[in-house]
């Protein structure tokens, strides 16, 4: 009758060991599927990140591609060439307000 127990008990150790052994897989399996589904999300905001800035960043080159363009006409150069040089275009009249204290 004791070695009946004793069978018993150990058959049902190693159907315990056995659960256990299971329940330890599905729970490392299901926490290493979250933990990569968290990882994806992360990844995906960082992609999401990054398209906005290089659209940004391409908005940005369309704009100084534009200003170069600009830079080159004689209207542009013209109007540095009053702004910042003082320049003038011979037979112009330059008149001069006295109350103001800066210009030419």
């Amino acid at each position: 009758m004791r070695n009946r127990k004793t069978k018993k008990k150990r058959f049902n150790i190693y159907i315990l060991g056995l659960k256990l052994f299971v329940l330890f897989i599905v729970c490392s399996s299901a926490y290493s599927v979250i933990n990569q589904g968290i990882v994806i999300r992360e990844y995906k905001r960082e992609i999401k990140s990054l398209n906005e800035q290089i659209k940004k960043e391409n908005e940005n080159i369309k704009n100084v591609k534009a200003d170069i363009e600009n830079y080159k006409t004689d209207e542009y150069i013209e109007k540095i060439a009053r702004e910042r040089l003082k320049m003038v275009k011979p037979g112009e009249i330059i008149y001069i307000d006295i109350n103001k204290s800066e210009g030419y």
